[in-house]
């Protein structure tokens, strides 16, 4: 396996177990240490942990070296916000045009999911930059969308309305409104369940 190879592996599986929520919110994220739990060299690990930090997943200090962003209530808030902004773009853009094959493909997701939902919004806009950071957001709320599973008992009925409204556009946007208003009401347990995910 080559130096690229090693890179990319150590990339995808090091970036499979942040968003899976391996790791607790400010947790330091020592590359020696990942690199044996890898079974990877320490360089693999150090340029995956760049890439990451480049994609706002994993945060550098000066001083303290790599580790996991802190998360609270107001940067979780600002994410939803963030996200919903995205979202209203790629719905209000002029060649805004739903894919029925996409469409079907929303519901064979199993489960269905707010990232696969979100995304095939982002594509319907036709908007590469948009696609692009819609997915960013999707990656950056990979771990509160799992808390949410906890904190919202109604989560999948809301991923349902939003599947059903999102081959139109005026109805997607009402139902994903409605999907970040309540993340934005219920943030403070939401970042509560995020706290308790690694105890």
């Amino acid at each position: 396996m080559n130096a690229g190879t090693r890179a990319a592996a150590a990339y995808d599986e090091l970036k499979r177990l942040l968003l899976s929520g391996e790791f607790a919110p400010a947790q330091r994220l020592d590359p020696v240490r990942l690199a044996s739990a890898l079974a990877t060299g320490v360089t693999p690990i150090r340029e995956a942990l760049l890439r990451l930090a480049g994609e706002r997943l994993v945060e550098l200090g000066l001083n303290t070296g790599f580790h996991m962003p802190m998360v609270t209530e107001s940067t979780l808030l600002g994410l939803y916000r963030w996200n919903l902004d995205l979202l209203r773009l790629a719905l209000r853009s002029r060649v805004w045009k739903p894919d029925a094959a996409r469409h079907e493909r929303i519901f064979q997701a199993e489960p269905l999911s707010a990232d696969v939902l979100f995304l095939s919004v982002a594509e319907w806009s036709r908007r590469p930059e948009l696609i692009a950071q819609i997915a960013s957001a999707n990656d950056r709320l990979a771990i509160p969308r799992i808390a949410e599973a906890a904190a919202l008992d109604y989560a999948r009925a809301e991923l349902n309305d939003m599947a059903h409204a999102a081959n139109d556009p005026t109805s997607a946007l009402r139902t994903i409104t409605a999907y970040h208003q309540i993340r934005t009401k219920t943030v403070r347990h939401i970042v509560i369940e995020i706290y308790k995910m690694n105890d």
